[in-house]
């Protein structure tokens, strides 16, 4: 679900706040972009660390950790003997039952003065509950669904200032369209421009785009990584070859993008501490169960060896040592 116009704002102004030191005692982020989401944890923990300094505690809790515990107001307890104060962040909510969620909404009015609270509740489609209703009119909403298409602009262009860029309009909507408005990626892309961009006053131009993010479609790349997701050996060297004849600048994005979901299928191959623990990198815990299915199309061991044999094609890449597509032909034949 896309946000309007007024989430965003509602977003930007939290974080704005957030780097002016402004801190609330409880956060209730809801939504699935998890770009959006990193972003905001890292605003948090940061003017958190300001207010109270470094010997204030970070707990940290999974949705699923939560169906566990019997007395939840353990969990949001304040800072202890030698702490200054906690941030208590629950990711993932909506996996702790209704209970628990119930019981979560009920005590978080009383909190400790020492104590902030963040909960997660990574659905975007919400449904009606008496415990979120609760939950929204006691907490500042951090709204975190995806940026609808009118935003977006105004958003990448955001995140370019960030990295001390400036891009013409057509270079940002170019921009978006290779990275089919996926966030992480435009992030990615642009600290990929800031390395190859000299002049910090240059304005970054469409051809600049497409020399350093790669002339492939993102639809493409999205059928390839599905297509060896699936074992599907014939559509993915297929799509490869397509991808290869726009321009073999392609490749190495494809490299990335292919890399970043074996890690991930390695994750629901993984015991659960071990999926959450990666999880917290580019791909949200939500994200990776909606994979479940994907993954057991592989073991863990097939996985690990396509990973190393990719590193190794990866650098052989880099130093122009091999055919880009017959090398990465064999490498679909190889493992999928």
């Amino acid at each position: 679900m896309a946000s309007n116009p007024d989430q965003f704002r509602n977003y930007s102004r939290i974080i704005s706040d957030l780097k002016d030191g402004k801190l609330a005692p409880i956060y209730f982020a809801m939504g699935s972009d998890y770009y959006l989401y990193q972003q905001f944890i890292a605003a948090l923990k940061l003017a958190f660390k300001s207010r109270f300094g470094d010997n204030a505690d970070l707990v940290q809790r999974w949705g699923t950790d939560l169906k566990a515990v019997t007395d939840i107001t353990a969990v949001l307890g304040g800072g202890g003997l030698f702490s200054t104060a906690s941030l208590v962040m629950l990711h993932e909510i909506q996996d702790s039952g209704t209970t628990v969620k119930t019981n979560l909404s009920s005590l978080l009015g009383k909190l400790p003065p020492d104590t902030i609270i963040l909960a997660h509740y990574s659905i975007s489609d919400f449904r009606r509950a008496k415990w979120l209703d609760a939950m929204q009119n006691i907490a500042q909403v951090v709204p975190l669904s995806s940026p609808s298409t009118t935003v977006m602009p105004g958003i990448v262009g955001q995140i370019a200032a960030g990295h001390k860029l400036k891009l013409d309009d057509e270079a940002i909507y170019r921009l978006i369209e290779l990275s089919s408005g996926e966030l992480a990626i435009i992030d990615n892309e642009l600290e990929k421009l800031s390395l190859y961009i000299t002049n910090p006053d240059e304005t970054i131009k469409r051809n600049i785009v497409d020399q350093v993010a790669g002339s492939v479609e993102n639809a493409q790349v999205a059928q390839f990584i599905e297509a060896v997701s699936n074992r599907d050996r014939k559509h993915a060297i297929q799509t490869l070859v397509e991808i290869h004849h726009q321009g073999k600048e392609g490749l190495p994005f494809v490299v990335a993008m292919l890399y970043n979901r074996l890690i991930q299928l390695m994750a629901l191959n993984e015991p659960l501490e071990a999926r959450k623990s990666i999880g917290q990198g580019t791909t949200s815990y939500f994200f990776l169960k909606q994979l479940e299915p994907v993954a057991r199309n592989y073991q863990l061991a097939e996985l690990q060896k396509a990973t190393r044999r990719l590193a190794e094609l990866d650098l052989q890449f880099r130093l122009g040592s091999v055919d880009m597509l017959s090398a990465f032909s064999k490498w679909v034949s190889e493992v999928v």
